[in-house]
Parts: structure tokens; sequence; C-alpha cells
């Protein structure tokens, strides 16, 4: 049994060596742990106040219509450090109407602690809860209009605009849809544009309370035609001419007055030689309807507004 004596005595021998040896550096690292715990524990607690945006966890079949506030202030404590390196995005109050029926209700707020540090608690909510109207969603499909800025350039306007799709369908509090007629597009600028033009613009609904629903685009196409400013224009004078009639016939008036209506540009060039004025001699007949004939150059350019007077007689 002298083994056994022998390895217990090495064993102490081995436990006196790894204790005594490098003493004053052991001793120094124990020193160093005390100094960080008792840093860490004597660590005075603070307190913060942080402003947080409140969320409503609520059913896609219900919306909020009314509320008393959107913002709460939440007191928070926990070490001065920790506390000084929050941040806004980390503060989520929640007002949770997972369950509630429509109606008027009064909700708790609460903090999602896991968007939080571990060492760091909420002591309070102000206000502790809130006020709101719940009621059912409904959806209703109301007509797109265009947001305009500015005008063409001079000597150019906007003669007309399509939207495609016309419509778009929205959904929101029951109350609220009632309200709700059109949309608009987001904001398009006329002010450097002479020519017709196509482009895709979202759609600004024009309140944080409705939705555009799924089945529906978010953009529209905007088609718009922009031409010449039109005019126009009287051009005086312009004889009759009578086809069919007998040689001593004679219209009455002999001349016409036509009103003429165009791009500023073709109504300024037109002359009256590129007007002429007719009749058709119909026997049995006393007055007849006169036809304004444009030169090819015009045709598609001017359209004709009227004529003064409207009917000849033929004597």
């Amino acid at each position: 049994m002298h083994w056994i004596d022998d390895y217990l005595k090495a064993i102490k021998e081995y436990a006196r060596d790894y204790v005594l040896e490098n003493t004053g550096l052991k001793v120094l690292a124990l020193l160093i742990t005390g100094v960080l715990w008792l840093s860490v524990a004597s660590r005075p607690v603070s307190q913060v106040a942080m402003n947080g945006a409140i969320e409503f966890n609520l059913p896609e079949s219900h919306a909020v219509s009314k509320y008393d506030t959107l913002n709460a202030r939440v007191y928070l404590e926990g070490p001065r450090d920790t506390l000084d390196a929050l941040r806004a995005g980390q503060l989520t109050v929640t007002a949770d109407m997972s369950d509630v029926e429509p109606g008027v209700r009064v909700i708790a707020l609460k903090v999602d602690p896991s968007r939080l540090p571990a060492n760091v608690r909420v002591k309070e909510i102000e206000p502790p809860t809130i006020t709101v109207t719940v009621e059912r969603v409904v959806e209703k499909e109301v007509p797109v209009s265009p947001r305009w800025e500015g005008a063409p350039p001079s000597g150019y306007e906007l003669m007309d605009w399509v939207i495609t799709p016309p419509t778009v369908k929205i959904a929101g509090a029951e109350s609220q849809m009632k309200e709700l007629t059109r949309v608009s597009t987001e904001t398009v600028r006329l002010t450097d544009k002479i020519s017709s033009f196509a482009e895709k613009v979202a759609i600004d609904i024009g309140s944080p309370n409705y939705t555009i629903t799924e089945d529906s685009s978010r953009k529209v196409m905007l088609q718009a035609t922009i031409e010449e400013t039109r005019k126009v224009r009287v051009i005086e004078n312009i004889p009759v001419a009578v086809s069919s009639a007998p040689s001593r016939a004679r219209p009455i008036p002999r001349s016409v007055s036509v009103t003429l209506y165009g791009a500023r540009s073709a109504i300024d060039e037109i002359t009256i030689s590129d007007v002429s004025v007719s009749v058709e001699y119909q026997p049995g007949s006393r007055t007849f309807t006169p036809i304004v004939t444009l030169s090819p150059t015009f045709v598609d350019r001017v359209a004709v507004r009227s004529i003064e007077p409207k009917t000849i007689s033929i004597r």
C-alpha cells in the first residue's frame, strides 16, 4: 500500500506548487476580477423618457377611424450607458386589438420587451391606455384623376388626358369611405411639356386611413395630349358658289362668314383663298345649307365652327 501513500504525497506537492507558483499574478487577477464585478454590480440605475409611435394590432377586417393620439411617452429604467445607446426604432408601443369588436374601445398600451436590452425595463407608459373607434373595413371603387403642376409653355396647352385603368379599389373604415369620391395621382409636371406624353404614375390615396386593395395596381398609365394653343378666327366675305342652278340664279346673300377653330399657327396661316363655300341647287327648294370646304393643307388642322348665315336662298 506504499504506492497509495506515494501517490497522495505527489498530489499534495503538485497542488502546493500550483497554488504557490506565480502567486503575485494570481492575486492581481483576482483583484481585477473583483473590481470589474463591483463596478458592474454598483453601476447606478438611471431613467429616461422616450417617445414611441403607437402601432395598432388588429385584424385586416377592422380599421381604426378615430383615436386619442398616435404617440406615447415611455419611461425606461436601466444602466445609463445602455439607455444612452437606445434608438427610437427599438421602442415599439402596441395597442393590441386582435380580438376586439367594432365600437369605441379602451385599449391598454404595451411595449415589446424583445426590442429592448435585457437590463432595461419599462417603468411607465403615458398614457397607459388609448381610446379608439374600431369599424369594419369596406371596399370602394373610385376614379383616379391626375394632379398637375404648372402649365405648358406659352403657345401650348393640355388638350386631354386618359388614365388606364381609370379606377382603383380602396379599402378603409366604413364611415370614412362614404366621404371618398376620387383619388389623385402623384404630381405630374407640365412646365416644360410641348408635346404629348405617356408615363406610369403612382396613386396618392390622400390618407393613411385608406389602403389600395391587393387586386388593384398602385400605379396607373397617364396619357396626356399637349398641342398648340387653340384659336378661333372669323373669315368674312367668303363668296358663295352655286352648282346645278339655272344660269341666272344668284345666291342671297352672295357671301358668308365662316368661324374656324384650330391650332394657333394654322389659324394664323389660313387665308380666304383656302376656304370655299358652295350650295347645290335643287329644283323646288328655296333655301339651301351651305357647305364649307378647306384646302387639303388645313383639312386635318382646322375645324369649321359655324357659318353665318346658316342658310342661303337662290333666286
